[in-house]
């Protein structure tokens, strides 16, 4: 097996340490977890009546979840790709190179991301107290894929909040807008967007594969309205320190647009009087021309991101809600 890559975020170095491409070696853990679950089944006695979907819900859900995460990791980091490369073109070149610049930022750091893989861990030890209910291989296994699933979202939580952490105190510090060429960061608001959905798409198989009475708690639909509301911050958040940088570069253009404007209207009152029509007609251009400088200014947006995102925003969070309703109301016991 190869030696782990430190340049590379932990999860892409464990996989190119397998030497496979993605999916391959997704499809080598799907396989491999389905084989130990087989294999715990056998382990735990006759298979008749044990081959229920009662009884395999318990690992399926945190499986599925896994599985969840290994398929749309990729994606996400191909946004994340495509966000860091319009901001690399925007960055300040008197603070040095965008390539630099870039990298010194968005560089994992293989502690802090080990160290949110223990902390999943920690999270499932206190909410599961596995050494409470494990007395069976299949309950070893169940005790066993919880764990992977609790580990691998300590792992994407941190992954996306961390590099919208670091793009947002890159943005505050080096960004250098055109504040009429915002659609360049697009794909800012594209990864933004692929995060938030990456949970709520985890939402959603989680709330597909719990079982209907538990889904009729209220303390469960309050866990998921939680949820979906740190997937809108996390999407609005992200682009918060972009916003913030338009919002200057608007500020310091519609100074320069105002004290033009202040000084044509000063020239325009003095040349008023004079017989010359030449010289007040071009004061008065001038002044018309900064006056529609200083609209389409104050017309520009402050969020990188249309009308087509914010829709399917709303549609990532209208999936989990319709999939927990029609659980409920038409009783589906899946």
């Amino acid at each position: 097996m190869a030696e782990i890559d430190r340049r590379r975020p932990l999860l892409e170095s464990i996989v190119a340490a397998m030497r496979l491409p993605w999916y391959a070696a997704t499809g080598v853990v799907a396989a491999s977890l389905m084989a130990l679950l087989a294999l715990a089944f056998l382990l735990e006695g006759p298979v008749n009546g044990q081959l229920t979907w009662g009884n395999l819900r318990g690992p399926m859900l945190p499986l599925a979840i896994v599985l969840y995460v290994l398929a749309i990791y990729p994606i996400m980091a191909r946004f994340k790709q495509q966000a860091i490369a319009s901001l690399r073109l925007l960055l300040d070149a008197d603070a040095g190179s965008g390539h630099e610049i870039a990298d010194y930022f968005l560089t994992p750091k293989l502690r802090w991301e080990l160290m949110s893989v223990f902390v999943g861990l920690a999270v499932f030890l206190g909410l599961s107290q596995p050494w409470r209910w494990v007395r069976s291989p299949l309950a070893v296994y169940a005790a066993g894929v919880d764990a992977l699933m609790f580990g691998a979202l300590g792992f994407l939580v941190f992954d996306g909040l961390d590099g919208t952490l670091r793009v947002s105190r890159m943005t505050r510090r080096h960004l250098k807008l055109d504040v009429f060429a915002v659609s360049k960061l697009l794909p800012l608001a594209n990864w933004s967007l692929a995060v938030s959905m990456a949970f709520v798409g985890g939402i959603s198989i989680s709330t597909a594969l719990r079982d209907l009475n538990n889904l009729r708690h209220w303390q469960t639909a309050a866990f998921y309205v939680c949820l979906i509301s740190v997937a809108l911050i996390i999407f609005f958040l992200s682009l918060w320190g972009t916003h913030a940088a338009i919002v200057r570069a608007k500020r310091a253009e519609l100074a320069v647009a105002e004290r033009n404007l202040e000084s044509a209207f000063r020239e325009l009152r003095l040349t008023s009087g004079q017989a010359s029509t030449s010289q007040g007609g071009t004061v008065y251009s001038t002044a018309t021309a900064w006056a529609a400088y200083e609209r389409k200014v104050r017309e520009a947006p402050e969020w990188p991101y249309g009308a087509h995102v914010v829709r399917r925003l709303a549609a990532s969070v209208v999936l989990p809600s319709a999939v927990y309703l029609l659980k409920l109301l038409f009783g589906l016991r899946v």
